[in-house]
């Protein structure tokens, strides 16, 4: 997927939050517009001239008739053109039109602008064929306040459609549906809508998130369409709805922003000195069970297992054999099913209490054995090693697995300063937050970050694992360990992320 160099994109930004007339206020919509202004100069490295802001009074009508003409006009053909507008929207007189600075109440057809007038016919006639729209504007709130109600209606969604089938690609992202509003939050001092926008787009959020590294035009569709009702019902009083609405056309998915960070220097960052052999990289769930939970265990006929010995050990391996046995076919028959492998591409293998399985993408190792701690307790291991990156692995590939690895793990190759080690996590602990628990005796070293993510140091088996809360799958599991690792990252270096 290509990426746009920064010094390619130009921007312009419009925000009425007070109208020099008597129509109501748009709350926060300035701070919406320095928000998203930041995001291009900080997080995307855009040069600042090439952005143009334009905030109450100086959004006046001929400033969008005249100037946004004149600066989409100069834009060439590697340009990528970003458009964000903050006010009151609504449809009329055959096209969407948005508010200005100088818009009258009595007379809304001459003192707004049509955006096809200002920005989809310019855009048209540009050689231009890379642009990005955020609209956050409804009609409502006007409809609210001002009594010739024939004259106006919920922005249309056919007019963003017809817009974006005709270039190389244009995205259209609006934040709500026709007949719905567009809400504010008084504490999040933001609209909702650009609130959550610019989350995903600095990429503080993993369900925005491609492949571990990419900002996509459907990443980031499918991020709003959740947050932000999920937001309105959580923590507002709001009873109706609020749905972003997104326009893209491309024949491929496009890249609005790389994250250009890899989990390699993602981790290396915050564990300085530790050597991680990151080719030997693989996931795992442990999991615990009693003996007598087993299929095979009679409660008749057996005994739980009083303590460890070479026959607790044999009759754990004798239970386990047939529940391994149907877990490694299971996931061998669902890699034919939903894979398309043939059996000559597979090699699977069963040993009593564990098993392995082969494929083109990983291998699949589930081992079982009297838990060390508890003697009525088997303890079972299923690893998964990679054979592809990450990203190349099909998006539902954990549908192929009985039970799916929770934890990520990177073995240490040199031995680890556990003191320092600590005096690292302290430091975290004191600056970002989170809990650290350590314990000398027996090596153990485990902090959990603000986010919920922990990352536990074993010094006696040198292994690093990283569990992300709530990660659903291997994607998701990346995606947050990278999250909480770069705040905690920026403890010792400020971390730049490349636009």
């Amino acid at each position: 997927m290509d990426v746009i160099a920064p010094n390619q994109t130009y921007a312009v930004i419009i925000a009425v939050e007070q109208y020099q007339f008597p129509i109501s206020q748009v709350h926060y919509a300035e701070n919406d517009a320095r928000a998203f202004y930041d995001w291009l100069v900080q997080d995307m490295r855009v040069p600042e001239e090439h952005i143009t802001m334009w905030l109450n009074q100086d959004a006046t009508a001929t400033a969008l008739r005249e100037e946004l003409r004149y600066h989409i006009k100069n834009l060439h053909e590697e340009s990528r053109f970003i458009f964000y507008y903050a006010g009151h929207g609504f449809f009329a007189g055959g096209s969407n039109r948005v508010t200005t600075w100088d818009t009258h109440p009595t007379n809304l057809h001459d003192t707004t602008v049509a955006l096809r007038e200002v920005l989809f016919d310019p855009l048209h006639e540009s050689q231009c064929n890379k642009s990005l729209i955020f609209i956050d504007a409804c009609a409502t709130y006007l409809q609210e306040q001002i009594h010739s109600r024939d004259l106006l209606a919920d922005m249309r969604n056919q007019e963003f459609a017809e817009f974006v089938r005709t270039t190389e690609y244009q995205a259209m992202f609006v934040s709500c549906s026709p007949g719905q509003k567009s809400y504010p939050s008084d504490l999040l001092q933001h609209g909702i809508w650009t609130h959550h926008l610019l989350k995903a787009l600095k990429g503080e959020v993993r369900d925005a998130v491609y492949r571990d590294q990419y900002i996509t035009d459907s990443s980031l569709q499918n991020y709003l369409r959740q947050a932000v009702p999920d937001y309105i019902r959580s923590s507002t009083d709001h009873r109706r709805s609020q749905t972003p609405w997104a326009q893209i056309s491309s024949s491929n998915t496009f890249v609005i922003r790389e994250l250009g960070v890899d989990e390699q220097d993602a981790l290396t960052l915050p564990l300085t000195g530790l050597d991680l052999a990151y080719e030997d990289m693989m996931f795992r769930k442990c999991e615990n069970r009693s003996v007598r939970s087993l299929p095979g265990f009679s409660r008749k006929a057996h005994r739980e297992p009083e303590y460890h010995s070479a026959g607790a050990r044999n009759f754990i391996n004798q239970l386990m054999e047939g529940p391994v046995t149907e877990e490694i076919d299971t996931i061998y028959e669902r890699c034919k099913d939903y894979l398309g492998f043939r059996r000559k591409q597979m090699t699977k293998t069963t040993n009593g209490g564990g098993g392995t399985l082969d494929t083109p993408l990983f291998r699949f190792i589930i081992e079982s054995s009297q838990d060390p701690d508890e003697s009525k307790q088997v303890l079972i291991i299923r690893t998964l090693h990679l054979r592809v990156d990450p990203g190349e692995l099909p998006e539902d590939v954990e549908r192929i697995f009985p039970v799916c690895p929770d934890e990520i793990v990177i073995p240490i190759n040199s031995e680890v300063n556990y003191d320092e080690m600590v005096d690292k996590f302290e430091t975290a602990e004191d600056e970002i937050g989170g809990k650290l628990i350590e314990d000398d005796t027996s090596g153990y070293i485990e902090y959990t970050t603000p986010d919920g993510t922990k990352l536990i140091i074993l010094t006696n088996s040198n292994e690093l694992i990283l569990k992300p809360r709530g990660a659903r799958t291997i994607r998701e599991m990346l995606t947050g360990a990278k999250a909480s690792v770069l705040a905690l990252a920026q403890i010792e270096k400020p971390l730049e992320l490349n636009g």
